[in-house]
C-alpha cells in the first residue's frame, strides 16, 4: 500500500503510478490560479482608481476611461473631478453661457439722465 501526498486514503502501486485524475487535480488547480489572479487584479485597479478631488468619491469606469483615452482626453475637461461633478461644471458653463446669451440679446435699458429734470419748465424747449 502506497500513501500519496495531497490524497485521501492509501492505494496500491499500479493505482498510485497510474494516476487516472491528475488531468482534473490540474485543472482545478489552473482554475484556482486564475480566480485567485483576476482578483489581485481587480484589486490592484482598485487602488489605481483615481479619487474626485473637490467631492472624495471614486471614478467610474467611464469616467476614467474618458480622462486615460487619448480622443476622448482632449474634451474631458477637468481630469481631478468625477463624472458628475464633471457634469455640474459643464451645466455651470452653459447656464454661464445663456444667461450672457440672453443679455446680448436684451434691448439696452434707457439710461437715466440726472439733467433731465433741468430744462423742463414752462418756458424751455424738450430735448
Amino acid at each position: 500500500m502506497w500513501r500519496r501526498l495531497g490524497r485521501d486514503g492509501e492505494q496500491t502501486l499500479t493505482d498510485a503510478l497510474d494516476n487516472p485524475d491528475g488531468h482534473a487535480l490540474y485543472r482545478a488547480q489552473e482554475a484556482r490560479a486564475d480566480t485567485e489572479d483576476k482578483q489581485r487584479r481587480a484589486a490592484q485597479r482598485e487602488a489605481e482608481r483615481p479619487v474626485c478631488t473637490r467631492c472624495g468619491r471614486k471614478f467610474t469606469n467611464e469616467r476614467w476611461e474618458e480622462i486615460t483615452v487619448h480622443r476622448t482626453a482632449v474634451r474631458a475637461g477637468d481630469k481631478t473631478v468625477c463624472g458628475p461633478c464633471h457634469a455640474d461644471d459643464v451645466a455651470r458653463e452653459e447656464a454661464a453661457a445663456e444667461a450672457g446669451r440672453l443679455e446680448a440679446a436684451a434691448p439696452p435699458e434707457p439710461e437715466k439722465d440726472p439733467e433731465s429734470g433741468r430744462g423742463r419748465g414752462w418756458f424751455r424747449r424738450r430735448p
